[in-house]
């Protein structure tokens, strides 16, 4: 006789960052969901043509969840999208600045990690790039979002001294030590990316930080970087 399994029906809401093919019709779905923080669900037979769930798992989709568990990773069985910003994804500069930030947090974000700070920048984050924005606001807004994100992270940034002598007046920024670099210290050979007009935080610096946290390249960064020249 066949033991019976006892599921357990989980409900949230969520903001679908990747989608992967496994299996022949499924997918595997990375999101942040506001009960569990990050985790990675199986949405069955979500690629045949007749799928009624496959436009509610967009990415970046704000997605209604019901989910059970499964052996070992949770199953989609009811997905509703709550808001498909297709404003945003009307505009190619802002859905890669977008895309950009979805990369950083399935690449940086740990699993069954709940952080209600993560989830409210996650759910407000369309709001500062809506469709019509001109690419100086997008350019100007990208670095703040960046510099929130690394704070929620935990991996906010020393731009108050100099990492290594404690000077005030710095000039660079230096990757592997986490924080701003004077002028003398890295004349003395430190090493660091050089602040054009004094700008610590400028995308490029910016982009810098997420790399070496991450340890590789990110994917998106090219598309973000092209499409906001």
């Amino acid at each position: 006789m066949m033991r019976k399994v006892d599921y357990v029906t989980m409900r949230t809401l969520a903001i679908i960052l990747k989608k992967q093919a496994t299996n022949e019709y499924d997918q595997l779905v990375t999101c942040y969901t506001q009960e569990f923080g990050k985790l990675t669900a199986v949405a069955k037979s979500v690629l045949k043509p007749n799928s009624i769930q496959a436009m509610h798992l967009d990415v970046f989709n704000l997605v209604d969840f019901e989910l059970i568990s499964g052996r070992g990773t949770p199953i989609i069985t009811g997905a509703q999208a709550e808001n498909s910003y297709t404003n945003i994804k009307s505009d190619l500069s802002c859905l890669a600045v977008v895309y950009l930030f979805a990369e950083i947090i399935d690449k940086l974000a740990f699993e069954y990690q709940k952080d209600e700070g993560m989830w409210n920048f996650l759910v407000s984050l369309p709001d500062h790039f809506n469709q019509g924005r001109p690419l100086v606001d997008i350019r100007r807004i990208l670095p703040d979002k960046q510099l929130e994100l690394l704070n929620i992270l935990g991996y906010a940034p020393n731009l108050k001294e100099c990492v290594f002598c404690q000077k005030t007046e710095l000039i660079a920024y230096n990757v592997q030590a986490r924080g701003g670099v004077c002028k003398d210290c890295f004349l003395a050979g430190r090493g660091g990316i050089v602040a054009k007009g004094n700008d610590l935080m400028s995308t490029s610096v910016l982009n810098s930080i997420f790399e070496s946290l991450i340890e590789r390249k990110l994917y998106s960064l090219n598309l973000s970087d092209f499409m906001l020249r």
